[in-house]
């Protein structure tokens, strides 16, 4: 099942930064500068992302860049809070 918040539109750098904190939270979290099509569960080797989800996925990060200089930054915090 797509979640919800891969279909809302991000309208302001919060939006953003909920984004990618729900990515997180979902353990849906990729690298920016990968296609979503190049993205394969570490469970069960197939692809994360069915095509429909692939291509809201492009728009969202897309708009992600729109509001954040650097959003890897963030990622990067988030994982890295993990370890």
């Amino acid at each position: 099942m797509t979640p919800d918040y891969f279909y809302k539109e991000i309208k302001s750098e919060f939006h953003a930064k909920a984004f990618i904190c729900y990515l997180y939270f979902d353990n849906k979290m990729f690298h920016f500068a990968s296609e979503p099509e190049e993205i394969y569960s570490i469970e069960d080797d197939r692809p994360a992302f069915n095509k429909p989800e692939c291509d809201l996925l492009r728009a969202r990060v897309s708009e992600v860049f729109k509001y954040m200089d650097d959003p890897y930054q963030l990622c990067l915090a988030l994982v890295t809070e993990k370890q």
